[in-house]
């Protein structure tokens, strides 16, 4: 299970649909993240259960 308190902006998370995106910011409430979507460069609030694991951002 992924414990949302402890995810720090930088790190990557890894999506339902196989994306892996960068923390941008962690709200702080265990439920919601600001990720940075990889193919546009755009910001999401994204909900928990849209999130499956830790995982390592793609090197540019």
């Amino acid at each position: 299970m992924l414990n949302l308190m402890s995810v720090k902006p930088g790190q990557g998370i890894r999506l339902k649909n196989g994306t892996v995106a960068e923390v941008v910011e962690n709200i702080g409430d265990g439920i919601w993240l600001m990720l940075r979507n990889p193919e546009s460069g755009d910001d999401e609030l994204v909900h928990c259960e849209e999130m499956v694991e830790l995982a390592e951002l793609a090197a540019d």
